[in-house]
């Protein structure tokens, strides 16, 4: 059964970036230890089924009160193991490339290049960063540990089911639990789906200053007054939204 068209989704994945720079409190840089990312998904438990996770878009805004830094990544990895007796029983991991993030906050293709790098330095994938660093801060990561809301007990075909998730987001090194309430619709039989599409009914609200995320130069050092100079073109939270698919 085909899935609705993809709807608009809430721009999110730029402020992903730019909104780095609102953050304060840039005192001590992260040890070597808390940079570590988890490791990835065991294999589907038993009557789970795993389907890939193969594309989608993550949206980004920062409304900041002088300007809205919004942009986008469509790069995802990751997989969700369905489980279509007991949808809450269901678990997964979900990826999202920010070397893939592109910034489209203004009219000028330049301008946007520039504070696309701007955003990727802060997250500490410029060019200079050592290789394994650069790779770990590469991923964001949601982990989901629960479902616990679920409209429907079991897959739909074509039905929208409304759930809320909760779980870790892993990013820039650094953990933090998080709630998510999507609605996710399935396609193929019920038990046993072959493609689920999977969209945030509301953004999900990230701080920079927990995830240390603030300017810093193509190696990673932070630029010290950099802050000062944006003042409210930029604000601690960033909105993100997610439109994806598994199969």
């Amino acid at each position: 059964m085909p899935l609705p068209s993809r709807s608009a989704v809430v721009p999110v994945v730029a402020v992903f970036v730019v909104a780095c720079v609102s953050f304060v409190g840039c005192s001590k840089e992260k040890s070597d230890a808390m940079r570590v990312a988890p490791t990835a998904a065991a294999s589907a438990s038993a009557g789970q089924k795993r389907l890939n996770v193969t594309g989608g878009t993550a949206t980004f805004l920062i409304d900041a009160p002088l300007e809205k830094i919004k942009g986008q990544s469509t790069k995802f990895r990751g997989s969700i193991d369905v489980d279509p007796n007991n949808l809450k029983a269901s678990r997964g991991q979900i990826e999202v490339d920010l070397d893939d993030l592109k910034t489209e906050t203004f009219d000028d293709q330049e301008k946007n290049k520039a504070q696309t790098g701007h955003a990727k330095n802060w997250f500490e994938i410029g060019t200079d960063v050592e290789a394994k660093r650069r790779e770990e801060n590469r991923w964001a990561r949601f982990t989901i540990k629960s479902i616990d809301e679920a409209s429907a007990e079991k897959p739909t075909g074509g039905t929208p089911i409304t759930i809320k998730a909760t779980g870790d987001l892993w990013l820039h090194g650094v953990s933090a639990p998080k709630t998510v309430s999507a609605t996710v619709t399935f396609a193929g039989p019920p038990e046993a789906p072959t493609l689920m599409r999977i969209v945030t009914a509301e953004p999900v609200r990230i701080s920079l200053k927990e995830h240390d995320v603030k300017p810093r130069d193509l190696a990673g050092k932070f630029l010290s007054g950099a802050l000062e100079k944006i003042g409210q073109k930029i604000d601690d939270s960033v909105l993100i939204s997610l439109d994806l698919t598994a199969m």
